[in-house]
């Protein structure tokens, strides 16, 4: 395993908001966290990328206690991209796209010919060539998450965590950047954990799904196997229908209505 968290508690004001989860993330898997509102993915996030420390428990990475390591070791090995983001409204694609090499600087953090070779390699699998002078803040929506993603892309990282990589997205964006993530993990090799929100996205773009409820890890397995009426109802109190979708061989999931929860 490349990544995994193993038996994580955590507690918030004391009261306990994870309990007892372990997820175990495989080199070259696309891994989704999915679950409804409150149910702890974005903490879980955290924690893999030691941002969070839980109360019990441990992260390893590459099989090394994470607890241990060097901040700027795990920097050079994993990137994560949290929800909410900001930078100066008059920096440049390409400046951005630089902070990504920090981990890799020696004494007096000043940029060499091979991370300059880098940033030019991660504006261009982002596609973003043509805006790469351009400020972040002129950026459209989809262009914007290229240019984080590019960033995260120069840190060199062999695992990527995005939480919520679609949030604030139209529909056209939020394909164009879960088609991006794809495509970093099929030709690039990249590890990549993402929260979702949207089943049916978690199910189209991982190879495995954690599915969070109330704190806990409630189930997992392969992404293509996991729809099922006892899950959509006991997770997120819904029915609806399972259909296949043969243009992308996966499940796809039609919402038809809400269940109230029972009464104790």
């Amino acid at each position: 395993m490349i990544l995994q968290g193993k038996n994580i508690y955590i507690n918030y004001n004391k009261k306990e908001v994870i309990k007892d989860v372990s997820i175990d993330v495989r080199k070259g898997e696309i891994v989704a966290i999915i679950g409804p509102n409150g149910s702890g993915k974005s903490t879980i996030l955290k924690t893999l990328s030691r941002t969070l420390k839980p109360n019990k428990g441990q992260i390893l990475l590459e099989g090394n206690n994470i607890k241990a390591m060097n901040t700027k070791a795990i920097a050079q090995k994993l990137a994560i991209l949290p929800q909410v983001r900001s930078v100066p409204g008059d920096i440049s694609v390409e400046a951005l796209v630089s902070y990504g090499r920090y981990p890799h600087l020696g004494f007096g953090h000043r940029l060499h010919k091979q991370d300059f070779e880098i940033i030019d390699w991660a504006i261009e699998k982002t596609d973003l060539t043509q805006l790469r002078h351009r400020f972040v803040d002129t950026l459209s929506g989809g262009e914007r998450q290229r240019a984080w993603i590019a960033m995260a892309l120069a840190q060199n990282p062999s695992i990527l965590l995005l939480d919520e990589p679609t949030t604030f997205l139209d529909i056209s964006y939020q394909l164009e950047t879960l088609e991006l993530i794809k495509e970093l993990n099929e030709k690039l090799g990249l590890t990549i954990v993402m929260v979702l929100h949207d089943l049916n996205q978690a199910v189209r773009y991982s190879h495995k799904i954690y599915a969070l409820n109330k704190g806990k890890v409630h189930c997992f397995g392969e992404s293509n196997s996991f729809l099922n009426e006892e899950f959509l109802k006991d997770v997120f109190r819904i029915e609806g229908d399972i259909v296949e979708d043969q243009a992308n061989k996966c499940h796809y999931l039609i919402p038809q209505k809400v269940v109230q929860e029972a009464k104790p």
